[in-house]
């Protein structure tokens, strides 16, 4: 059994794809960004006999719990792992949306899209609505040096987008003026997420023994038995 999920969508300046007719690219959380197709495969009949397609929104994060549930359930997964579950854990168990489709409501209803410090930029989905704050198309990078508070100014507030991606997917009309009272319950509940998080901090602090570090450029475990590297593991750097 396998579970497939895209991580995003085609990039701006890839001349090998199309997210038509869906707005934006990878890296912005216009739909054509964050939209991605997923399938789950099976050599079980009895589930490869049904098939079918949701309208309900399934996070990346609902992966972990759907996938444990396909394998066999909490309970196999902690008689393997020697683990038990996490508690307070976001992440939904949609197995039996993905393989009926005929649950009477979606299990998930609101995402909290993204929070970028950087770019300034918001967006959060509840039921129907898109909220978007910011500009989209900001391609501003992190820089190393920097801290970027998740407070109210982490955000540009006076780019307003709302669209309902039920009836409009490909997120042609702004509603904004329309929905006022929308765009002010969902804005407020950003300003909670942004209270639970702390700084970022793009370049994080070196970790003793950890990876790239002089003698190995990319990131590798740091727990090698012994604390030994081996040797298919390092190499030197060209001057």
């Amino acid at each position: 059994s396998s579970g497939i999920n895209a991580e995003y969508g085609g990039g701006l300046n890839d001349s090998y794809h199309s997210n038509r007719p869906l707005k934006g690219y990878k890296f912005q959380q216009f739909e054509g960004g964050i939209r991605t197709p997923a399938f789950l495969y099976s050599a079980n009949q009895d589930i490869l006999a049904v098939r079918g397609r949701t309208a309900c929104y399934v996070h990346i994060s609902d992966w972990y719990s759907t996938l444990v549930e396909f394998t066999g359930g909490w309970d196999a997964y902690t008689a393997s792992t020697g683990k038990v579950p996490i508690s307070e854990l976001d992440s939904i168990n949609q197995l039996e949306l993905l393989i009926t489709g005929e649950l009477d409501t979606c299990q998930r209803t609101e995402i909290m899209v993204n929070i970028d410090p950087v770019r300034r930029t918001a967006v959060y989905i509840k039921e129907d609505f898109k909220l978007l704050f910011g500009n989209q198309w900001d391609h501003a990078k992190c820089k190393t040096n920097l801290f970027y508070p998740f407070n109210v100014s982490g955000v540009d507030w006076s780019i307003v987008q709302l669209y309902n991606i039920t009836g409009d997917a490909a997120e042609t009309t702004n509603l904004a003026e329309y929905y006022p009272d929308v765009v002010q319950q969902l804005y407020e509940v950003i300003l909670l997420f942004m209270d639970a998080q702390e700084p970022l901090k793009c370049q994080l602090p070196d970790v003793d023994n950890s990876f790239p570090n002089e003698v190995v450029p990319f990131c590798l475990p740091w727990d090698f038995p012994d604390g030994v590297t081996p040797s298919w593991a390092t190499y030197a750097l060209l001057d």
